[in-house]
């Protein structure tokens, strides 16, 4: 893992009335320990984060959700980014996300979804070759 995202930045964050922190913790500190710069805001509103999004330039936000909001929080969000021309920015989700709301993340422009349970050396892989697309 090491190096893997050497010379990138992600912004992590938890949208809505979610208090679980525990796994983007987890996560970022994965991303970090494989080079990637990673600034995590904890829990913030769509607006906030799209500022963080323009002042910040990362490769990549990363959602987590565990709370059933990943919908709406997502629609409300890819929204955003799009309005303020940062549509670019991939976006990667994690939680607590059942199978049959995949297709609609996907369809908003999420780019990548991990469920409960993901291995850490998996998500960082696949954040990988995510941005090195």
């Amino acid at each position: 893992m090491a190096g893997e995202l050497s010379g990138r930045k992600g912004v992590v964050a938890k949208l809505g009335m979610d208090a679980h922190w525990r796994g983007a913790i987890v996560v970022c500190n994965g991303l970090r320990e494989a080079g990637m710069d990673v600034v995590y805001l904890g829990h913030t509103t769509p607006a906030d984060l799209v500022a963080a999004v323009r002042r910040e330039r990362p490769d990549m936000v990363g959602l987590s959700s565990l709370s059933g909001n990943h919908l709406h929080e997502c629609r409300r969000l890819m929204s955003a980014l799009g309005a303020e021309g940062l549509g670019d920015v991939r976006v990667v989700v994690g939680g607590t996300i059942p199978a049959e709301d995949r297709d609609t993340l996907l369809a908003l422009g999420v780019d990548q979804i991990f469920g409960t349970g993901s291995r850490l050396d998996v998500i960082v892989g696949d954040v990988a070759a995510l941005l090195d697309k």
